[in-house]
């Protein structure tokens, strides 16, 4: 997806024929199963570049102050929208697709939109953000799984809810006290022996 950001389907599946051996996988099942979901996964992709935005950039890095914090990241794809608007894509290689309600406001692609929109990629100047998306190439489905978030909406003082959303969640990071959530990663959490939401971890609160 780095190396061939327009690649067709024949580019992409003979770049895979030469780079699978790199993984040197034991003869078996195993390596079968995944060649074969490597193989929807490469279809999926092309079928997604044939017909994205022509890329601006790809694996663009950044590094953006938002108040008090500091955003560092990469992006996989910045696509151009025309009109001097650009969308942002992350390709995804999970099975597991966030509803369209979540997409709406996703931390990532929102920090993502504000990269762009704070000018901290090396784009034509003026660049605004036309949205963004999770492109997920792992799915178990035909096509891409696309996941949309439409552009950031500024609110009368300048910010809107992904800047907000990071200046809270630096606010959280410098205080001397952490309020529990209840989010979709609780189940996972590697300190949810210790969280006063858990009922594993209701013991150890005074």
């Amino acid at each position: 997806a780095e190396d061939l950001p327009t690649g067709s389907l024949h580019e992409l599946k003979a770049e895979l024929d030469r780079r699978w051996p790199q993984l040197a996988l034991p003869p078996g099942w195993p390596a079968r199963q995944l060649r074969q979901r490597a193989e929807r996964m490469v279809e999926r992709l092309a079928d997604y570049l044939a017909d994205a935005g022509a890329p601006l950039a790809v694996e663009a890095e950044f590094d953006l102050e938002v108040g008090r914090a500091r955003l560092r990241g990469k992006i996989d794809r910045v696509e151009d929208a025309g009109e001097g608007a650009a969308i942002v894509a992350d390709l995804k290689t999970g099975r597991s697709a966030p509803t369209k309600e979540k997409a709406a406001t996703h931390p990532q692609l929102g920090a993502y939109q504000l990269a762009v929109e704070g000018g901290a990629l090396e784009l034509p100047q003026g660049t605004r953000s036309a949205g963004a998306r999770l492109v997920y190439v792992g799915a178990d489905t035909v096509r891409a799984t696309r996941r949309e978030q439409p552009a950031l909406v500024p609110e009368p003082d300048g910010t809107s809810w992904a800047s907000a959303l990071v200046a809270g969640a630096a606010d959280a990071m410098a205080s001397a006290r952490f309020a529990a959530h209840t989010n979709d990663l609780c189940s996972m959490c590697p300190v949810r022996r210790s969280c006063p939401l858990r009922p594993e971890g209701r013991g150890v609160v005074a």
